[in-house]
């Protein structure tokens, strides 16, 4: 096993993506290593998604004008 398929953090997406494919064909033909692979590959895509879709959540709207419900 090649230093860069041991580190999936230091991968291109794009060699990422192909790798984890070829894994995860792999452990669907029976390999148990090949699973664990896949899991871990899959792991890191996963991962590099949510960390590039969070957003900063917009400033909390004051509520102190009014209140939500009504009394009477």
């Amino acid at each position: 096993m090649s230093e860069s398929m041991t580190t999936p953090a230091k991968l291109e997406d794009s060699e990422l993506q192909s790798l984890a494919a070829e894994w995860r064909i792999r452990a669907m033909q029976g390999d148990q290593l090949a699973h664990r692979m896949a899991q871990v590959l899959e792991a890191e895509q996963r991962r590099r998604i949510r960390d590039t879709g969070l957003q900063p959540l917009p400033p909390a709207r004051s509520s102190a004008s009014a209140p939500w419900w009504k009394f009477w």
